[in-house]
């Protein structure tokens, strides 16, 4: 939470190859991220999927993120989004069910830090919300 902003900057990082699994599965295509042979509209699959994958609650209000873009370091991918207008944060509601459908072993683990307060939670196919406290 960045509070001289007034906003909740979110960090999502993936190996490439998974998402890229998960996408040809969902949309029966080739994407070849990191490569010359990228989709040019790759964003807007990723903001897509991630929209359909994860959702947050601020303080029991249902929020709506920016895609502010992507970075490939390596064999990860990070997505960078961002909840804007977020005045006061008590509380952070996360659902995360990234890559659970294809890998029923996928673990999501959630790190926050919100006023100097670190916050952390493991997320699998049968947990798959957390709730952190401020």
């Amino acid at each position: 939470y960045n509070e001289k902003l007034k906003s909740l900057e979110i960090i999502i990082n993936v190996f490439i190859d998974d998402i890229e699994k998960a996408l040809e599965e969902i949309h029966h295509k080739k994407f070849e991220l990191d490569t010359k042979n990228e989709p040019k509209d790759s964003d807007t699959f990723f903001y897509e999927y991630l929209k359909k994958h994860v959702q947050f609650k601020i303080d029991g209000k249902p929020v709506l993120y920016d895609y502010i873009g992507k970075e490939y370091d390596g064999d990860i991918v990070y997505f960078y989004l961002e909840v804007k207008n977020i005045n006061s944060l008590k509380e952070i509601d996360v659902t995360n069910d990234i890559l659970v459908a294809e890998f029923p072993e996928q673990q999501n683990l959630i790190k926050s830090k919100v006023r100097g307060k670190h916050k952390s939670a493991l997320l699998t196919k049968k947990e798959q919300h957390a709730v952190l406290k401020y």
